[in-house]
């Protein structure tokens, strides 16, 4: 498929809006849109009208957003907040001896890690990871950790973990066993980030450059040295971008599975996103139907993507909602017929800017 003209990402977006700091953090399900800033500031669009139905003021800084069962789980400062998805009410909250870094929730309980960062030795101590009832914010387990986590995600009702130095590696948290279980087939190295394909597999980028994949038991699917930049497509295709040869495990030299000087990568379940590292303002969208250049100003802060859409913030405070289905028309639309784009754009204008 032939890539699709040079489009402005606002253009082609179903809307922009905009908290007063940095985005540090973006999700979204089928129906709201949630993002929280730098400054504590937490707010909700519903995606089918734009509007902003509430907003709140946290601790500062928002570290990590997650919505589950009609519940918005808030991680800000040493605080996790769980807030009513309708309203943003609070139902609980806990504090933690550190920051309340990352979250990865189940139908049931939440995962949480914390960390307290000494100035005097510049290092993370008192790290733990802790399993709380998502209903009432009970405490059903903690666990001390060699290392600051860096990553987590969810394995049904477990979880893994990438810790950094001076304890790397991947491990499993089995649920309510209180155990740290170490990967035996993942590197130990320290991980500086994770992301999750449609098909439950978890890939893993290494402060050393090494990215590598496990499947759901924990089984090392690929590895490869010297990469920059590790994720999906839409499809559940495997992408690293890297300098160097990789081994005999599963990787492909196909062009859809490369990366092309990408900075990050982002897929939902129709669409891909990838940013170009030597130039941030530009990137490429991928979809079922269409190929096409994007390019926006400022610096990615946030993502993430579920179902047929994206959301993207940036360090200006602006917050980016693209879907896939409205990508497409309007990325050809733009072309039809000669017609002119500055009236197109004064048309979605309503839709996608806040008054």
């Amino acid at each position: 498929m032939q890539m699709e003209g040079n489009h402005r990402l606002d253009e082609i977006a179903s809307f922009v809006r905009q908290l007063p700091t940095q985005i540090t953090s973006v999700k979204h399900d089928e129906n709201d849109l949630i993002a929280g800033d730098k400054g504590g500031i937490v707010s909700k669009w519903c995606i089918s009208n734009g509007r902003r139905s509430w907003s709140r003021q946290l601790d500062p800084s928002v570290s990590d957003i997650h919505i589950v069962n009609n519940l918005v789980m808030v991680a800000s400062g040493k605080y996790l907040y769980c807030l009513t998805l309708e309203e943003g009410s609070t139902l609980w909250s806990v504090s933690f001896d550190g920051a309340c870094d990352l979250l990865s929730p189940n139908e049931k309980t939440i995962w949480v890690t914390s960390s307290v960062y000494e100035i005097e030795i510049g290092h993370y101590v008192d790290c733990k990871v802790q399993e709380l009832d998502i209903q009432k914010g009970v405490l059903i387990q903690s666990v001390d950790l060699p290392s600051k986590a860096w990553s987590i995600e969810s394995i049904g009702s477990d979880c893994i973990l990438g810790l950094g130095r001076p304890h790397p590696g991947v491990y499993f948290i089995r649920n309510r066993t209180g155990k740290l279980e170490p990967i035996t087939d993942a590197p130990d190295l320290p991980i500086v980030e994770s992301t999750r394909s449609v098909k439950e597999s978890i890939s893993f980028l290494t402060a050393s450059g090494t990215a590598f994949e496990i499947d759901s038991r924990g089984r090392l699917q690929n590895i490869v040295d010297e990469a920059t930049c590790v994720g999906y497509r839409h499809d559940g295709t495997w992408l690293c971008q890297s300098a160097e040869g990789k081994n005999e495990l599963n990787v492909n030299d196909d062009f859809p599975t490369r990366l092309v000087e990408a900075r990050f990568v982002v897929c939902s379940e129709t669409m891909t996103a990838t940013m170009t590292k030597s130039d941030p303002t530009k990137g490429i969208i991928y979809t079922n139907n269409l190929n096409l250049k994007w390019f926006h100003s400022g610096e990615v802060t946030s993502y993430s993507g579920n179902g047929d859409r994206i959301s993207i913030g940036y360090s200006t405070g602006e917050i980016i909602l693209l879907e896939s289905r409205v990508v497409e028309n309007r990325a050809q639309a733009e072309g039809v017929n000669g017609e002119d784009r500055s009236e197109i754009r004064a048309r979605l204008r309503m839709l996608r800017f806040e008054e």
